[in-house]
């Protein structure tokens, strides 16, 4: 079978009106070492690619990428063009029906998208989203406003049968993988004080554990992740080597309830006079306990974790800048 040309005309497309990246860079000016950069940077362009893995451009890519070099040469830094275009577009369709509602905002659209390209079992339309949610806002708001909402739908939607096993790891190794990094860009990576964070002893989740690390680091904390499954010695052992401000637990799977009285007295002895905190899907059903022994239970999501949280972070915050 003889392979097709790809089009080298400025007026020639593919015969579903599709270009390749040659093209592009001549139909645009924007030379194809420049268009790459972009799209890893920051998802713009969001071309398809056929199964060899080519980048194919319909007429919104190439209108995407004479609008970023026109406001480039317009002196604008590219990742500000970028987020200025994005907070512009709606999510792309890929030629499936757009389901998009006009009324919402920037996050919610995101969280549409980023389930949508789940549902379809897209790799590469989740990557595109994922890069551009850097330009959506702060740390904690991704996490409030989009992480933990997909995550929760995702959940919900696996436990019912809608996604498969495959659909659901797909996500969460992907979700997982940003939200590490947003811990690794966050100022608290590099703080004198460390918060400890682990999940309890028979949870096996970390991304609920990852969240809380997004949030210890954003109130400058240096977050120390022990992760899955941590006992309460190897949390008595961080403690006693580190001496952290906080230590932050996470559980999704509500343990039973002799099990979870023995867990929470053993967490609270470990943390001895450091304050502790859990969250977690799991965390509901034993926050009689946790309180009981002295914790601060994380309230669920919906709710304004800053806010409900103020009194522990002004008494971390506090205790810093009395030293």
């Amino acid at each position: 079978m003889t392979k097709r040309a790809a089009p080298n005309s400025t007026s020639e497309a593919s015969p579903d009106g599709r270009y390749r990246i040659a093209t592009v860079a001549e139909l645009t000016g924007v030379p194809e070492p420049t268009l790459r950069a972009w799209e890893r940077r920051y998802g713009i362009p969001s071309p398809e690619r056929t199964a060899s893995g080519y980048r194919l451009y319909g007429e919104e890519e190439i209108r995407l990428v004479r609008e970023m070099r026109r406001l480039c040469d317009d002196g604008m830094a590219a990742a500000e063009a970028a987020k200025l275009l994005i907070a512009r577009a709606s999510p792309p369709s890929n030629g499936h029906a757009a389901s998009v509602d006009a009324g919402k905002d920037g996050f919610e659209l995101a969280v549409d998208a980023m389930l949508e390209a789940v549902e379809r079992f897209d790799d590469l339309a989740l990557d595109q989203q994922v890069r551009r949610l850097m330009f959506l806002g702060g740390a904690t708001e991704l996490l409030d406003r989009v992480l933990s909402p997909v995550l929760t739908a995702i959940g919900e939607r696996w436990h019912s049968g809608e996604l498969s096993v495959a659909q659901e790891h797909m996500a969460t190794q992907k979700l997982g993988t940003v939200m590490r990094d947003l811990v690794r860009l966050l100022p608290g990576v590099e703080a004198s004080e460390g918060a400890v964070l682990g999940c309890f002893a028979d949870d096996e989740h970390e991304l609920g554990l990852l969240g809380l690390a997004i949030r210890v680091s954003e109130w400058g904390l240096r977050p120390l992740f022990l992760g899955a499954r941590t006992p309460p010695s190897a949390v008595r052992t961080a403690v006693e080597a580190t001496s952290p401000k906080l230590v932050a637990l996470s559980v999704t799977v509500t343990p039973a309830r002799p099990r979870a009285l023995e867990l929470v007295e053993d967490y609270a002895s470990a943390c001895a006079k450091v304050p502790w905190i859990v969250g977690g899907a799991g965390v509901g059903p034993i926050a009689d306990l946790i309180e009981k022994r002295g914790g601060i239970v994380v309230p669920a999501q919906g709710t304004d974790l800053d806010a409900a949280l103020r009194p522990l972070i002004l008494r971390l915050q506090g205790k810093r800048s009395s030293r």
